[in-house]
C-alpha cells in the first residue's frame, strides 16, 4: 500500500497530478517537509543549531583553502578538541527540527523536520551541507546551490558525487508532488560539462510519470546558461507504517 492511497497513472505535469488531499511521509502536506521554516517560527534551539553549523561550515571552507602554518593548524586542532570535549552528546526535544508549536504537532512532523535540518545537502543545521535551497515553483522544484573548494573533484569543478547527491535530494522533493512517499530505487546522472565551483548553480526537478508504485522524476543542473548535468530518478512507494517507523528511529 502506498502512502495516502495508490497514485494515479499516466503522463502530464507534476502539477496536473498533485492531489492536495493526499499525504506523504505521514504528513498532511507532502511538500511541507522540504520547505524551510520561516525564522520567526523557529525555536531558539533550532536557530542556535543553525548558527553553530554555519560557523563550522565557514571553518571547513577555510581549512580547504588556507595559508596557515603547521603550528597554527595544530593550535587550532587543540582549541577545537577542547570545545568538543565541553559539548554534551545526544539529542533532546527542541533540537534541530523543532519549531514553535511543535508540541501540538504529530511526532511524524517533528521527526521529518529534524531529518530536513540534518540533511547533508539541504540541512541548515548540518555543517557539511552546502546548503541546497529548495523552492516549489509552478508544480516543480527550483533549487540553488553554491559549492566551495570543500566539494572539489576535478580542478575547479564540483565532485560528481555531490552533483548526484543534490539531484537525489531535489528529485526526492519533486516526487512528493505525486502525493505519495517513495525511496530512491535508481538514479541516473548524465554529466554534460564540468560543474564549476564558487558559482551559483540552478537545479530544476519535476515529476514525470507515475506507474503503480513507481514514480519517475527528471532534473537539470545549469551554471548560467550552460547545462552541467541532467538526471532521472526512479522512486518506489513504501508502506506508510514503515515510513513512520523509520522517522521515529531517526
Amino acid at each position: 500500500m502506498s502512502v495516502g492511497g495508490e497514485p494515479r497513472e499516466g503522463g502530464g505535469t507534476g502539477a496536473d497530478r498533485h492531489a492536495p488531499g493526499r499525504t506523504a511521509f505521514g504528513l498532511d502536506d507532502p511538500f511541507g517537509v522540504w520547505t524551510e521554516t520561516p525564522d520567526e517560527r523557529l525555536t531558539p534551539d533550532r536557530l542556535a543549531h543553525r548558527a553553530a553549523a554555519a560557523s563550522v561550515r565557514r571553518l571547513i571552507a577555510r581549512l580547504a583553502s588556507t595559508s596557515a602554518s603547521a603550528d597554527q593548524l595544530l593550535a587550532l586542532a587543540e582549541r577545537l578538541d577542547r570545545a568538543i570535549d565541553h559539548m554534551p552528546a545526544g539529542t533532546r526535544p527542541g533540537g534541530p527540527g523543532a519549531e514553535e508549536g511543535m508540541a501540538e504537532a504529530s511526532l511524524a512532523v517533528e521527526h521529518a523536520h529534524r531529518l530536513f535540518e540534518r540533511s547533508p545537502f539541504v540541512g541548515r543545521a548540518n555543517p557539511v551541507a552546502p546548503p541546497l535551497h529548495l523552492a516549489m515553483v509552478d508544480g516543480r522544484i527550483e533549487a540553488t546551490v553554491t559549492f566551495g573548494r570543500t566539494y572539489e573533484g576535478p580542478p575547479g569543478s564540483v565532485h560528481g558525487g555531490y552533483v548526484a547527491g543534490i539531484f537525489d535530494e531535489a528529485l526526492g522533493a519533486a516526487q512528493s508532488f505525486s502525493g505519495t512517499a517513495g525511496m530512491t530505487a535508481r538514479l541516473t546522472v548524465n554529466y554534460r560539462s564540468p560543474t564549476p565551483l564558487d558559482t551559483e548553480l540552478r537545479l530544476r526537478a519535476e515529476l514525470a510519470t507515475i506507474e503503480g508504485r513507481k514514480i519517475t522524476c527528471t532534473g537539470t543542473l545549469h551554471a548560467g546558461e550552460r547545462l552541467c548535468a541532467e538526471a532521472e530518478g526512479l522512486f518506489v512507494t513504501i508502506d506508510a507504517e514503515m515510513i513512520r517507523r523509520l522517522l521515529e528511529q531517526s
